[in-house]
């Protein structure tokens, strides 16, 4: 039996900091820094607000595509510029996931991780954009399927087939360095909250709270067959079997809360979540009957029921209650107005199992790998397809970053 144990991660390979891609850094006047990159300084006492060492304050978000075929060559379009470069080659991608910032690919038996070189940071009442250079910053040596997530200080990438998952100092990778700051064994699901780090043992039935370095702080609860996770503005959540733990951090510092949220029984269960970054209601398939809403702020699920299956849904969770999803027919669709209004497009992408799906505030992109172009739709106007972006390999991994 895999139980949570922690260890040193082992990096496969000196990280690799040639950069291949020519980026225009913006400037702007500095604001505020990020908590976890103002430690990439020398002093934090010394470094101008707002100051990351590598990068630029930028007045706007920095968008950006990154691409990866399955051959393992790498692309980088400025969604602002509408210049694309080349980055170095990967190990040939079977599995993908990304953060915002930074893409985690797989070729099964080690992972690759590129920083997309932009990121935003939101301190909630003020927020900050970053621009810097893309490159490959490393490698680890785990592979399959995978999950990426990240906090100020922390990115967390979890194997849930390998049954393992690795913190790693986001400053540090940020510097073109892999540090890892703690490998769980057992874990199938891994997320950063605050100093801690939430774990889903789908052997052990339980999600536990670790402390920043692995260890156990003996705060949890039973989750049956966990699977699949999100961090979102009011805490971590774990998929359960028959709903969902959420974590959440004392406000009066003390331990961590954790409550269980019941799922409606009787329908497919949610096992993966998505959403934009930071918001409180995040999406999940269930089977073919539809999507999950899960809302972290009220504790409530909502199941909505669609007329054909989806391959995958995002909730954006702006004013209009605007949810994106792909169709099993290569459709986007788009809920709005508490699913009261829909609107969808025709086929844009076959098969769709081979299609990708991100989005931001105000755009979802769509990877179409057979026409080896890039859809940009805006959802918020009748699903409106924008324009098609031609990149410079074929698609067959998509990441946006800088949102």
């Amino acid at each position: 039996m895999h139980h949570l144990r922690t260890h040193p991660g082992r990096i496969v390979g000196p990280a690799s900091l040639g950069v291949a891609a020519t980026l225009v850094l913006t400037a702007c006047s500095p604001s505020g820094p990020p908590g976890a990159e103002r430690g990439a300084s020398s002093s934090a006492t010394a470094a101008p607000h707002g100051f990351v060492a590598g990068a630029t304050e930028a007045p706007e978000p920095q968008l950006r595509l990154v691409v990866a075929d399955t051959d393992g060559r790498v692309a980088l379009h400025d969604l602002l510029t509408g210049e694309s470069d080349a980055l170095d080659a990967v190990p040939a991608p079977r599995h993908a996931a990304t953060d915002g910032r930074f893409l985690v690919t797989s070729d099964g038996s080690g992972s690759t991780i590129v920083d997309g070189g932009s990121w935003t940071v939101d301190h909630g009442d003020h927020t900050h954009y970053y621009d810097a250079s893309a490159r490959v910053v490393g490698s680890l040596d785990t592979g399959g399927p995978l999950a990426v997530a990240s906090s100020e200080t922390v990115t967390t990438v979890a194997w849930p087939d390998a049954a393992t998952a690795v913190a790693l100092d986001r400053a540090a990778l940020g510097q073109g360095e892999v540090r890892p700051t703690a490998t769980v064994d057992g874990a199938g699901v891994l997320l950063p909250l605050g100093t801690s780090l939430v774990a889903g043992d789908a052997e052990r039935d339980r999600v536990e709270v670790l402390a920043g370095d692995g260890r156990s702080t003996g705060v949890g609860a039973d989750c049956a067959d966990p699977s699949g996770g999100i961090t979102t503005r009011v805490g971590a959540v774990v998929g359960c079997a028959d709903g969902a733990v959420l974590v959440t951090e004392d406000p009066d510092g003390g331990d961590p809360v954790v409550e269980t949220i019941a799922a409606p029984a009787g329908l497919p269960r949610a096992t993966d979540f998505a959403s934009r970054t930071g918001r409180p209601t995040v999406a999940a398939l269930a089977g073919d009957t539809g999507y999950w809403l899960l809302n972290t702020r009220e504790r409530t699920w909502e199941h909505v029921p669609t007329a054909r299956p989806l391959v995958q849904v995002v909730a954006v969770d702006d004013a209009d209650e605007h949810v994106v999803a792909l169709d099993t027919d290569g459709r986007i669709v788009v809920w709005s107005d508490g699913q009261r209004h829909r609107v969808e497009t025709g086929p844009l992408v076959t098969p769709a199992a081979d299609a990708t799906l991100q989005l931001d505030a105000q755009r979802a992109y769509l990877a179409d790998p057979a026409r080896s172009v890039v859809h940009e739709i805006d959802f918020a106007d009748d699903v409106r397809l924008a324009r098609s972006i031609d990149v410079p390999v074929r698609p067959d991994v998509l990441a946006e970053v800088g949102r």
